[in-house]
Formats: structure tokens, C-alpha cells, sequence
């Protein structure tokens, strides 16, 4: 996935009660360039990605109601999900787009529960098989950030990491963006990677750079 492309990942595809509404992006581009994002970005994008972008972008997340997201909407939520992609010949994104990105990461969970309960596949193996190249790509990160959000994020700063030379924006932007859960994070890369986030830092990045990054994951808060 191209490094621009994984920051528009990270900065859209969360869930919307940790860090502000998308409304937030859309009134800042507009003061500091006099342009609509979501034109901009559809000049730049287009095809499935931009069609997902653009569901992320008109804030449509619904705020958790125990009264609404209930047992009965996941169980109609799974058949809609089945009927859109492997249940029918050829996969129905716009309709996966807009059902995966109005659902909240509480009810997404149980969705993703009874999906593999009853289908033996779960929606991260549904969105590998039926969407390709970055399309794909954003929608299994949408998909981690509502059922596996500190194991996403953690994958992402090891993404930073890894190989030659580090990301050091990326790394940068993602602690700052999720340092509200940022605690859950570092519990989760310590279990993926077997080895302390911090730690991982001193080897990355050095300097003041490298000091406000420990200083910044040392005043996450408890999760």
C-alpha cells in the first residue's frame, strides 16, 4: 500500500467516538485551502477506495444504542453482509462499504462473532476474498480498528518500523492520533511482537525525536 494511502487509512478509518468526527478534516481543509476534500480527493482517487473514502467522510457512524444494536440487527446485519459479498455473484461494495462504516465497533464485534459462528470465516477473510489492492488493504484496517482496534494499531507502528529505514512520520502521527488508546496498543504489540513498544523505539529512532516518542507513550492513558 503506498504511504499516502496508509495515511488516509489511519486518519478515516476509526471509529468516530475516540478521535472526533470526520467533519473535523472537512472544515480544516476548507479554512486552509479554500477547497472541499472530498472533491480533492475524488480528483486523486477514484474507483472503490474513493467510493469507501467517501463513506468514511460523511460521518455516517451511528453512536452505539443498546436499544437499536440489538441481537436481532446483528443477526440481520450478518445475512446482508452474506447476501453482498459470498453470497452472491460479484461482491455489492457500495452496500459493504456503507453498512461496515454506519455500525459502531460494539456492534461490529458481535457481527463479526456470529458471522464466523455461522459462515466459518470471519469479515476480515470475507474482505480479503472479495476486495483487492488498496481497496482491500482499507477495508480490512476499517474492519481491525471496530473489532481489533489495539491490535490494528499496533500492526501499523510495527508497518513503520519494519524494513529498511523507519517511517518516522508515520510512527510519529499514529502515536499522536491514538494516544487515547494508546495504552491498549503497546499491551497488544508486547503480544504480537514479543517485545515492549518503548523498546522497540530506542532501536528505531534516537535523538529528541526518539525521546518525546517514549515520553508521549509513557503519558498514555489506562485503557
Amino acid at each position: 500500500m503506498g504511504f499516502k494511502k496508509v495515511i488516509l487509512n489511519r486518519d478515516f478509518f476509526r471509529p468516530a467516538s475516540w478521535v472526533g468526527s470526520c467533519f473535523f478534516f472537512l472544515s480544516l481543509f476548507r479554512q486552509r485551502y479554500d477547497q472541499d476534500l472530498a472533491i480533492a480527493l475524488n480528483r486523486e482517487l477514484g474507483g472503490h477506495y474513493e467510493k469507501l473514502i467517501s463513506n468514511c467522510l460523511q460521518g455516517i457512524e451511528e453512536e452505539f444504542d443498546k436499544d437499536y444494536h440489538t441481537a436481532e440487527l446483528v443477526k440481520k446485519d450478518v445475512e446482508a453482509l452474506y447476501k453482498m459479498s459470498a453470497g452472491k455473484f460479484g461482491t455489492d461494495e457500495s452496500g459493504l462499504f456503507k453498512l461496515i462504516c454506519s455500525r459502531p465497533l460494539q456492534h461490529m464485534k458481535k457481527v463479526n462473532t456470529v458471522y464466523a459462528d455461522r459462515h466459518d470465516v470471519t469479515l476480515f477473510k470475507v474482505m480479503q476474498d472479495e476486495l483487492g489492492g488498496h481497496t482491500r488493504d482499507a477495508c480490512l484496517f476499517l474492519v481491525g480498528m471496530k473489532i481489533k482496534p489495539f491490535q490494528t494499531v499496533a500492526k501499523l507502528l510495527n508497518t513503520a518500523m519494519k524494513g529498511i529505514g523507519t517511517n518516522e512520520l508515520l510512527l510519529a502521527s499514529v502515536i499522536i492520533r491514538y494516544q487515547r488508546i494508546l495504552k491498549g496498543v503497546m499491551k497488544a504489540y508486547e503480544e504480537l511482537y514479543g517485545h515492549e513498544l518503548q523498546a522497540q523505539l530506542k532501536k528505531e529512532v534516537g535523538g529528541d525525536f526518539g525521546r518525546l516518542l517514549q515520553e508521549l507513550c509513557d503519558a498514555a492513558e489506562d485503557d
